[in-house]
């Protein structure tokens, strides 16, 4: 009776370890059954893999338009290729590990359930613990490696987007100080090139190791759904179904995303603008004589609240998607674990394929999950940056001939202003008008006029700033067009009006007038000394090495005049063919004014010259002197030519003599 007893029993056991749809891994069947099981069902999960990648390339054009599908591919091969440029080997290195890194999971489930089964079957016949320390072994080196590779790749990832940043604000800036002058005219430019700022301090990184942590969640699917067809096809059937639906909705925040955010840069400027006129030094001292502040905070405040409800109502409708996308994630899960329990009860699954079930239908549902928000974060990435990337393709408004002459000899013939006209993008009226000016070797010529004559405007023309709408800008006989605007403008040095202050050392704010080529101290010394600023070298510590303005710590800071002076030193370091100096004394006492305007024009011998000034005592020191009105040359000759003539400038002259005497 006993013996009977047993024997039923151990039929019943051999029953539940080996059913319909049994996962027994007996020692002696494993290679035949790992080859069956495992063929089959990876035959499957190709399929599946296929499905989620079809997914993926349909969902990024969805339910956009074809040519937004294309540019977001683009984006893609672009964010991609950016990574590559700037750390080719860490690319290839965290593929590698990331793969490696995919495939452990699966293994962890197919061991833990082979775990499982072993210790199962000592209930039939006697096991002995070291036929469990192949399984237990390989757990333990799984789960090593997951960790170690988790753990580095963790680190990892921090540098690995910053060094692809780096790589992204470089190709940023370089664009952005090449491009043309034109483009600065328009606003919408500026909301273009406040997009491509917005994220590239990590979206470019970000979309390449979002990239790699799709292609290793694939991997980890694909294996796992391979594990999951060798029990029931239905099990891959309800984790495509998830991953398809949670893709479609998704995608839906995307768009509405990226919308919002297009939408919105004018105000964002608005708000940043507003904020920044609070903390720079160029407006601090003006909003505190004035009392701005509680005005300008007020403004500050209403666009930011204005943005802000837009914002919220944008992430109530976001969040409403996402809900729903969790829900029908949660719910086919359910379907998932209802189905593995019934086959439970029924018998037809061994306790490795039920803990095999729910570890890996876990895993894929987890994986999707990641699949789902990780293909979103592509998709925004994608998207986002087509304003990066569309900025650094902008074509260029003055572009270089093909074939450029190379820069003429300055001693040919001069400058020519040839029936020259020339209107602003979007202005009204011309700002030059058929102008005729011819400006001869060796000689010092000035532009006077009143605001707004044209004065500067021949200036940007000549730099090729911008091309002249009729007539032409000749340079040694050859017309600008025809030379290649970066070589022109290395033999030409330009004291601007607003000359620009760089907050660095004293030395560096000479060089900038010609940083190629090996640092020479006694140049620069030779440049201060003739911009009558060699003095200032006498009130700082450090000499040439230290540092000017209060934005760094150890800075000094300069009057109006001492940067001035900074910045004709610079002039005067670049050593140019071409000299052409803007105001170049607004901010000098008269004794400075008179003392670097002999040391110029004796510095200006072998040279040409142009002075633009509003200073009668500055430009009656010119050879000539042309009278701009009109965006036209309305008197031309020496300042006593002109006198005698009683036109404009005479009558310009005698106003601004008056208020000295």
């Amino acid at each position: 009776m006993n013996g009977c007893a047993t024997t039923i029993r151990d039929h019943h056991a051999n029953r539940e370890l080996i059913g319909h749809d049994s996962f027994n891994i007996r020692r002696s069947a494993f290679p035949a059954f790992a080859a069956k099981r495992l063929g089959r069902g990876l035959a499957i999960a190709g399929a599946f893999g296929i499905q989620i990648a079809y997914a993926v390339l349909m969902s990024s054009g969805a339910p956009t338009s074809t040519s937004r599908a294309q540019r977001v591919r683009r984006n893609l091969r672009q964010g991609i290729a950016l990574a590559w440029d700037a750390s080719p080997r860490s690319l290839i290195r965290y593929s590698l590990l990331g793969m490696l890194n995919a495939a452990m999971p699966p293994i962890s489930v197919f061991l833990g359930a082979s775990l499982v089964n072993q210790i199962a079957a000592a209930r039939v016949r006697p096991l002995e613990f070291a036929d469990l320390l192949p399984t237990v072994l390989g757990l333990w080196v799984v789960t090593g490696v997951q960790r170690s590779i988790g753990a580095y790749m963790g680190y990892g990832r921090n540098l690995f987007v910053r060094r692809v940043q780096l790589e992204a604000e470089r190709r940023l800036l370089a664009q952005a100080s090449k491009v043309d002058i034109g483009h600065f005219d328009h606003s919408d430019w500026h909301d273009r090139l406040a997009r491509a700022k917005r994220d590239v301090s990590w979206r470019p990184g970000d979309l390449t190791w979002s990239v790699l942590g799709l292609s290793g969640n694939i991997v980890t699917i694909v294996l796992m759904a391979g594990l999951l067809a060798s029990l029931h096809y239905v099990l891959v059937i309800l984790a495509l179904a998830a991953a398809l639906l949670s893709l479609a909705l998704e995608r839906q925040v995307t768009s509405r995303l990226y919308e919002f955010f297009y939408r919105e840069t004018p105000e964002e400027r608005e708000r940043e603008y507003l904020g920044d006129l609070l903390v720079q030094p160029r407006t601090t001292k003006e909003i505190r004589a004035y009392v701005l502040a509680d005005y300008l905070l007020g403004r500050h405040r209403d666009v930011s609240e204005a943005l802000f409800r837009q914002r919220e109502q944008m992430y109530r409708s976001a969040t409403r998607i996402s809900l729903l996308s969790g829900l029908v994630s949660g719910t086919t899960l359910a379907l998932a674990y209802v189905f593995v329990a019934a086959r439970g009860v029924a018998g037809t699954i061994d306790p490795g394929g039920v803990v095999l079930v729910i570890g890996a239908f876990t895993s894929v549902a987890s994986t999707l999950g990641n699949i789902s928000s990780t293909f979103v974060a592509v998709d925004q990435h994608t998207t986002f940056l087509d304003d990066y990337f569309s900025f650094l393709a902008i074509e260029p408004l003055v572009p270089a001939p093909a074939t450029p002459y190379s820069v003429p000899d300055w001693l040919i013939d001069g400058i020519e202003f040839d029936n020259v006209t020339f209107k602003y993008p979007g202005g009204s009226e011309p700002a030059l008008a058929r102008l005729n000016l011819h400006i001869r070797n060796g000689e010092l010529i000035a532009l006077v006029g009143e605001n707004g004559a044209g004065k500067s405007t021949l200036v940007k023309l000549l730099l090729r700033f911008y091309d002249a709408d009729a007539g032409s800008v000749r340079v040694g006989g050859v017309d600008v067009r025809d030379l290649d605007p970066e070589l022109l403008r290395s033999r030409i040095g330009v004291l601007f009006q607003d000359y620009a202050t760089y907050e660095l050392s004293i030395r560096e704010n000479v060089v900038m007038g010609r940083p190629q080529g090996t640092v020479d101290d006694e140049r620069v010394m030779e440049a201060l000394r003739d911009a009558r600023s060699d003095w200032l070298l006498k009130k700082m510590p450090k000499g040439l090495d230290s540092k000017v303005g209060r934005l760094f710590e150890g800075g000094h800071d300069l009057s109006g005049g001492e940067w001035q002076r900074l910045a004709l030193a610079r002039i005067m370091y670049r050593d140019a063919d071409v000299w052409i100096l803007d105001e170049p004394t607004s901010s000098l006492d008269p004794e400075a004014e008179a003392a670097i305007f002999a040391e110029l024009k004796e510095n200006l011998k072998g040279r040409i010259g142009i002075v633009i000034s509003h200073r009668f005592s500055t430009v009656r020191i010119a050879d000539r002197i042309a009278v701009i009105a009109d965006g036209r040359v309305a008197e031309l000759g020496s300042h006593e030519e002109l006198l005698a003539a009683e036109g404009r400038y005479a009558e310009l002259f005698e106003l601004q003599a008056a208020g000295y005497r």
